[in-house]
């Protein structure tokens, strides 16, 4: 976490998070039908989340579960941003 003016600790705001945080899904993006990039993808869920007052946390969380073969649950939580993940094949 860094240091807030004020002496604070707090986490850096959403846009500001490191790619690295989030495993890379050798799998598809789609909004719609239109095939999109991860870091597209990526964009698009943490400005969902942050739009809806998902905790940070937790939107990290879902979206590294969804990241998953067996991250069916979370791959429907990041459907409401409009991103279909399809998962690769193990």
């Amino acid at each position: 976490m860094r240091m807030h003016e004020s002496g604070s600790r707090r986490p850096p705001p959403i846009h500001s998070l490191n790619r690295s945080m989030t495993p890379t899904l050798n799998g598809r993006y789609f909004a719609g039908e239109h095939e999109i990039s991860e870091q597209q993808a990526a964009s698009r869920w943490f400005r969902y989340a942050q739009e809806h007052d998902i905790d940070v946390a937790r939107a990290i969380s879902l979206w590294e579960d969804a990241a998953t073969v067996q991250g069916e649950r979370s791959r429907e939580a990041v459907a409401a941003a409009g991103i279909r993940i399809v998962a690769p094949e193990c």
